[in-house]
């Protein structure tokens, strides 16, 4: 397929440049209500992602690219083919961004390291996946409703007319959940989690599901969020790093360019405060993360990038595009981060005054403007030895007000982004209680 798509390019001879991304996968999905399969299925998919590049000049006579992506399927005929193609070589031409060269042939990707679901059939892997998950439910006062697991494997090959040629394959998990509490005389408690994962890593997904089945039965007991001006916030789990999320979006590429990015290279990401000090690398591969990956879209094979050092913003990341309007060497577009650990012990940061912010109905975090918030669904408000859960209301904030302030902890865990502190304390934040 890919040779007929290579020669219908070549046929049509209006196209300066073309990439091609070949995914087939396979995968499985079960549906679970309580503990009861409802439905299982295999799944089997190959696409091809073809994205055709037409150059041209613009009224100051600078040289321009336009681009134009297309799904193409594997039973395309080849009238079809040559039409789609037609087509995409008149959208691609009425475009005139700035042009940009395609990836170069480099680096050849390195050997991916062995995965626990290698060896076995996909569907023989649900039932461990299943039993990791369900086992925290029996005595935590807590149940879940429904489950979906899903499991699957990805074959990726990247080729473009430069030369490029790439390809690896890769495991990708995910499950969402609702769990429920109940008491009598009180309302049904329902919090969702969800947790990707590459490996059979049933520790990892036990405790997800443990943490939720615990929250649950918490917010059970939980009071309405009273007033509580001037308190910081803590942050755990994929809340914090959703918070990090925040300096990793001011390393792009593209943010830099489009003059949308908070701080310029050379500058410091955190004002005079008593806050730790950001470092954060850019990372191609996290163990366990499915968001891993060996090459960028366009076929970079890719390598860590010190992107904030000593808190100065010292190095961008992004694809060929912007990173050739900038100036600078290929990157990549690196999907993950690495971020250094603080100097405080999560212990430390528990023992002071403040509410821990656990569960949210839908919890943003503005990788622009910095602004963060969501509607409070549990937290624990820690003043001297009482931790009392509480519920509603709502905390907003923002990372710029918190510029130099935010605590980190030194103990680091895994999340669905990255690596880094296990919890953080933010200082300034609004929390409005509970009506």
């Amino acid at each position: 397929m890919i040779e007929a798509i290579r020669a219908a390019l070549l046929k049509d001879g209006r196209v300066d440049g073309w990439k091609l991304v070949e995914t087939a996968s396979s995968g499985v999905e079960w549906y679970l209500s309580g503990h009861t399969l409802d439905s299982a299925r295999s799944v089997e998919t190959k696409l091809y992602a073809l994205v055709v590049y037409v150059d041209g000049m613009d009224a100051e006579g600078k040289k321009t690219r336009g681009a134009y992506a297309t799904t193409l399927m594997p039973t395309i005929s080849p009238e079809e083919l040559a039409s789609t193609i037609g087509r995409s070589v008149r959208a691609a031409g009425g475009m005139r961004n700035p042009w940009y060269p395609l990836a170069e042939p480099g680096a050849v990707p390195g050997a991916q390291p062995g995965c626990g679901f290698d060896g076995r059939p996909l569907a023989e892997s649900m039932d461990g996946l299943r039993e990791a998950l369900y086992r925290p439910e029996e005595g935590s006062g807590a149940n879940i409703n429904s489950l979906e697991l899903f499991l699957t494997r990805k074959a990726t090959r990247i080729v473009n007319s430069n030369g490029v040629d790439v390809s690896w394959s890769a495991y990708s998990g995910y499950v969402e959940f609702i769990v429920n509490a109940s008491a009598a005389g009180r309302e049904e408690i329902e919090l969702f989690g969800e947790v990707g994962f590459s490996e059979p890593d049933y520790g990892r997904l036990s405790s997800a599901v443990a943490l939720r089945l615990r929250q649950a039965a918490d917010r059970l007991a939980a009071v309405p969020t009273p007033a509580v001006d001037g308190l910081p916030v803590l942050f755990r789990e994929e809340l914090a790093a959703a918070l990090y999320g925040y300096w990793f979006d001011q390393t792009q590429a593209q943010a830099a360019y489009e003059k949308t990015s908070a701080f310029q290279l050379g500058e410091s990401v955190g004002a005079a405060g008593d806050g730790d000090t950001v470092e954060l690398t850019a990372i191609p591969w996290l163990r366990g993360n499915p968001r891993s990956s060996p090459c960028d879209a366009d076929g970079v094979v890719l390598a860590p990038v010190r992107c904030i050092v000593g808190g100065t913003l010292k190095a961008l990341r992004g694809p060929v595009k912007y990173m050739s309007y900038l100036g600078f060497a290929d990157s990549g577009e690196l999907p993950l981060f690495e971020m250094a650990p603080g100097l405080s012990g999560t212990a430390d940061l528990e023992a002071r005054p403040h509410l821990e912010a656990a569960a949210f109905s839908d919890f943003f975090v503005d990788g622009t403007t910095g602004d963060f918030g969501g509607e409070l669904r549990l937290g624990y408000l820690v003043q001297g030895e009482k931790r009392q859960a509480v519920r509603g209301g709502s905390i907003t904030g923002s990372m710029v007000d918190n510029r130099g302030q935010v605590k980190l902890s030194r103990e680091l865990e895994t999340f669905s982004t990255c690596r880094g502190p296990a919890a953080c304390l933010v200082p300034i934040a609004t929390v409005s209680p509970a009506e």
